[in-house]
């Protein structure tokens, strides 16, 4: 190597250039580009002049030159300043969105994904994954919840239907997972090799739990050392029979019943869980779902446990049970708790009688007001199915779902509608939380839902991601209690039009003594058919008969093959 080229590189003279206007501030790229070139002759130089090989070269470990080289490729695009810089430019963002939070040191809200690489090193495989969905900018509970995760605190979540929740817990977790197994940590002391399952998602319904697995599959695509699952069936079969260890898995998505199971068998630990998040946190704590709820959290005993619950209507009980179970939580509610999306028109019809509604639904059908796709709610299964035979014998390309069908089957029927294969869907409160349908164009409630939660829950399948939706209620005179709950919640969604006057202002409030028995005593109503009674009951009494007749034939067959046995051997003696 030629000595004096090595320690003369880059003095050159350019003697077209004179004056103190040739120099020009030099970019920070620049001078990272600089400061490696010096940094390579330096080390060249050195190993040149080591004539008796005495010098000691500094060695670089392979973490540390992957950290480089990430160094790197980050420091290469200069980041733009945070858009949310201070309390001011927060209560702008807040007031804008009718965003109220409430906790002890909030943090302050993101103005875009962009600024978490600037202020929480977001990784860039996971920042190209949302832009490739879609995402291109932060939802307003995003905006809130994402920076408020991503510094380890407890979060009650509560935001419109179609209003981002799943990705405002997601993206943290998967963030805060992969800032727990870098090299770092390693280097820090800290062991993350075999250290269990690191995040739980936990869901009422399968389909609910399924959609957020696959969300969460999307975002995480690329990116090295994550493994997710969704404990179906099958795995939960595998992790019984010890086939595959549940550390095997970074998060987990689940319903519960299916996890106590595997927890009682100590086929899963979750002493391990850092992070874990309820789904639709009011129906997570209801008297049927709050039992199993508690054994999940009793069986996470990580003393860093981080927990978060979110949903588009938390009442004042449920965050109260909530907070006993929480560490200091950062509250946060975008809009009311128990209002509907601001996209949804919502619309009320009397309709006089059951008979009455299937006369409103065929004439939205004959003038055009149908407008597939279309979801039709019903309050049980019955009614379910025989709306469904009233509506195909119109040629109407309908199917129906409810939890009497297999999973298989109701998978195909989701499947089938998602295409586009199926215009109208009917169903029962089975698909009523959490299940995002592209371009839900109408959302009907045939029988009025039993709660206020139940109907934004039910219409919030339309009016999603900013997109225009219908709702349309049917109610009888049955229903006058009921329908009342559903007035208030159109008036705090500024969703009035239509509504009458004396329905609005002359009904009287409903005490929660009276809410409670209408959720645990359903409505009786009538049946769904546009038979006459009088023509039903001659068709029962006629399929009794014959019921009846078959009944009989059965039970005198032995009896008349015995006769017949007898004549025979009677017939062989003489």
């Amino acid at each position: 190597m030629d000595l004096f080229r090595a320690l003369t590189r880059g003095a050159s003279l350019d003697k077209s250039k004179s004056g103190s206007g040739s120099f020009t501030k030099a970019t920070s790229a620049q001078i990272r580009g600089q400061q490696g070139k010096q940094k390579a002759l330096k080390e060249e130089v050195e190993k040149e002049i080591d004539f008796f090989h005495d010098h000691k070269i500094e060695k670089h470990t392979a973490d540390e030159l992957e950290d480089e080289t990430k160094d790197k490729n980050e420091g290469q695009d200069d980041l733009p300043p945070p858009k949310i810089q201070t309390e001011e430019d927060a209560s702008k963002l807040r007031k804008k969105y009718g965003i109220k939070t409430s906790g002890e040191d909030l943090p302050l809200p993101i103005g875009s994904f962009e600024d978490l690489v600037t202020r929480f090193k977001l990784n860039r495989t996971l920042l190209d994954n949302l832009l490739k969905e879609g995402f291109t900018e932060p939802t307003p509970i995003q905006c809130e919840a994402i920076p408020a995760a991503m510094y380890d605190r407890d979060i009650i979540g509560c935001a419109p239907t179609g209003s981002g929740k799943t990705l405002a817990f997601l993206i943290p977790l998967v963030q805060s997972l992969l800032d727990f197994i870098s090299p770092k940590n390693s280097v820090k002391g800290k062991s993350t090799k075999g250290s269990g399952i690191y995040g739980l998602v936990v869901s009422p319904t399968k389909e609910l739990a399924y959609q957020i697995f696959s969300e969460l599959s999307k975002i995480v695509n690329g990116v090295p050392g994550i493994k997710v699952a969704y404990l179906n069936k099958s795995l939960a079969a595998k992790l019984r029979n010890k086939v595959i260890q549940s550390s095997k898995f970074n998060i987990i998505v689940t319903t519960p019943l299916r996890l106590i199971s595997l927890v009682e068998d100590d086929a899963i630990d979750l002493s391990h869980i850092h992070h874990i998040v309820l789904d639709e946190a009011d129906k997570m704590f209801e008297s049927n779902f709050v039992e199993q709820t508690d054994r999940i959290l009793t069986a996470c005993t990580n003393p860093h446990l981080r927990r978060s619950i979110f949903s588009a209507t938390i009442t004042s009980s449920v965050e109260e049970i909530a907070q006993s179970v929480m560490t200091y939580p950062e509250r946060i509610i975008v809009g009311h708790k128990e209002a509907a999306n601001t996209n949804i028109e919502q619309k009320l019809v009397f309709c006089g009688d059951e008979h009455g509604k299937l006369i409103a639904i065929r004439n939205m059908i004959q003038q055009g007001e149908f407008k597939p796709p279309v979801i039709i709610f019903l309050q049980s299964i019955p009614r379910a199915k025989a709306l469904f035979h009233e509506l195909i014998y119109d040629g109407l390309n309908v199917d129906v779902i409810h939890a009497e069908r297999t999973q298989v089957q109701r998978e195909k029927v989701l499947e089938k509608f998602k295409r586009g294969e199926l215009w109208c869907l009917i169903c029962t409160d089975v698909l009523a939380r959490g299940i995002d349908f592209k371009g839900i164009n109408m959302v009907i409630n045939y029988d009025v839902p039993n709660s206020a939660q139940a109907y934004v829950h039910r219409i919030g399948r339309t009016g999603r991601a900013g997109r225009i939706g219908r709702a349309v209620t049917f109610y009888t005179k049955v229903d006058m209690d009921l329908v009342k709950t559903v007035v208030n919640v159109m008036k705090q969604s500024g969703s009035v039009e239509g509504v009458p006057k004396w329905l609005r202002e002359g009904m009287p409030k409903l005490s929660k003594k009276k809410k409670h028995e209408l959720k645990r005593n359903p409505v009786k109503r009538g049946r769904i058919s546009t038979v006459p009674n009088i023509d039903s009951r001659k068709r029962k009494k006629r399929r009794d008969m014959i019921d009846g007749s078959k009944r009989r034939e059965l039970l005198n067959k032995p009896k008349n093959r015995k006769l017949q046995d007898n004549d025979d051997q009677a017939a062989n003696i003489n």
